[in-house]
């Protein structure tokens, strides 16, 4: 299956007023070419009745009444937005679901749990999701994305590092797209001076500015966040040889903890 970068799938949140995944998905969807969004609601209920097909039906109108209702406050963004509802035990399974029915390349959430770090719930999805790179939005999102960071391992020498490599760049440059405003950085930690890379040439090859490539001594999880805090990362993505994750900013908890766990 293909998954296509203009697809974008924003997790609705029915708890909450503000939603901030879709918020996102319609600032990163400005940026290219043909957008399509889909918000995304999963509908369950643990309710005894005797009916239960019917207490289904009732449920899901609901909630997709609901759901148009939140979506006529961004009518006037110029992007046209796609509602999914479902009903499902498990609404990580009907993410995971959606994400390759819908061919999204990339899936937009609100973090779950502490805001310094991912919750079980996050993780539970990164794990589940194939085809689609995940955006975990950690606060109010900003209206525009000025900088972008992306992390990459320039001494990676196996098949799966390299593949990983650029996968990040290419995600980056999705993020970007065709936006003037944004600045797409890059961050490469090295221990030992051998393992040195200049920064002109990872410029060229990503086609960035010598200025926002940046190669910094030490370890990934010490140099990650220093450098998203020197340039005011608004997004950093990060990644080992089975995920791909994106962080808002406020990241030098969740890069270690990321660095540790995924």
């Amino acid at each position: 299956m293909s998954f296509q970068e203009n697809r974008i799938l924003a997790v609705i949140d029915p708890t909450r007023i503000e939603q901030w995944a879709l918020q996102r998905a319609l600032a990163i969807g400005k940026n290219r070419t043909s957008p399509r969004i889909f918000a995304y609601l999963c509908a369950h209920s643990d309710a005894k009745c005797d009916d239960p097909e019917r207490l289904r039906a009732v449920e899901v109108q609901r909630h997709r009444i609901w759901l148009d209702g939140v979506l006529t406050d961004f009518a006037d963004a110029g992007i046209p937005i796609e509602p999914i509802v479902e009903w499902r035990a498990d609404w990580r399974e009907g993410v995971c679901a959606a994400a390759e029915t819908t061919q999204s390349g990339l899936v937009i959430k609100r973090a779950s749990g502490d805001p310094g770090a991912l919750g079980n719930s996050d993780r539970r999805l990164i794990r589940g999701l194939k085809g689609s790179s995940l955006l975990v939005v950690k606060r109010n999102p900003v209206k525009v994305l000025k900088n972008v960071l992306i992390a990459i391992d320039l001494n990676a020498t196996d098949r799966g590092h390299l593949a990983l490599n650029d996968s990040i760049v290419a995600l980056g440059k999705r993020i970007r797209g065709n936006s003037k405003d944004l600045q797409l950085h890059s961050i490469s930690a090295y221990e030992i001076s051998e393992e040195f890379k200049h920064p002109p040439d990872i410029a060229k090859t990503l086609g960035i500015s010598r200025s926002q490539a940046h190669v910094v001594q030490g370890s990934a999880a010490q140099v990650i966040p220093k450098i998203a805090n020197r340039i005011h990362a608004d997004l950093v993505i990060v990644g080992n040889v089975a995920r791909i994750t994106v962080f808002e900013r406020r990241v030098s908890d969740d890069i270690r903890r990321a660095t540790a766990t995924l």
